[in-house]
């Protein structure tokens, strides 16, 4: 593995690295190396198979995180490659060329974060969310009361029970039943 790395650094550049386990490390990278050097690590490296992709929402960052999982089934190892891109743009290069169930991954991020992937089969093709009308529900600045309230009002009869009391009275934890 540190070979690879080492090969990553000198040929793609590493923004960090961080080696959680002997059989799991890190790599950060620019956005315009993503496909190159998932390129490079399918054709030269065991890490072949993807068997990973995530997004992640650094709302305060003004981000979103990328994260790649590759793995090399024969040796046992991944290899997580992570990548920033601006969450105005929210656009990032297509791995579906590389490996075709990322067309899957990639149209997922795309409706629960709104990230766009040009050239993805899916893109825009709902998945889970059929017939949604507002920003994709992942991004942290989704307000889902305020949306349920919009969607769903409070209905005659139904009764709000604060949620720390009735886990209270469920496991018996006095503290709860009181004031």
């Amino acid at each position: 593995m540190d070979e690879i790395i080492q090969r990553i650094r000198d040929n793609f550049g590493v923004l960090r690295e961080h080696r959680q386990r002997d059989d799991l490390a890190e790599v950060w990278i620019e956005p315009r190396h993503v496909l190159p050097l998932l390129t490079w690590l399918k054709e030269h490296t065991p890490f072949v198979q993807l068997t990973h992709l995530s997004a992640v929402d650094w709302l305060e960052d003004g981000e979103f995180q990328l994260t790649y999982l590759l793995t090399d089934p024969v040796g046992r190892r991944s290899l997580m490659v992570a990548v920033r891109i601006s969450r105005e743009e929210a656009t990032a290069e297509s791995v579906h060329t590389l490996w075709a169930h990322a067309v899957t991954y990639e149209q997922e991020i795309n409706e629960m974060f709104g990230i766009h992937f040009p050239g993805s089969p899916r893109q825009g093709v709902p998945f889970i969310l059929e017939g949604w009308d507002d920003i994709p529900p992942m991004r942290r600045d989704f307000d889902t009361v305020e949306y349920m309230n919009r969607h769903h009002p409070s209905r005659p009869g139904r009764e709000h029970t604060d949620p720390r009391r009735y886990i209270g009275q469920v496991v018996g934890e006095k503290g709860y039943l009181h004031d």
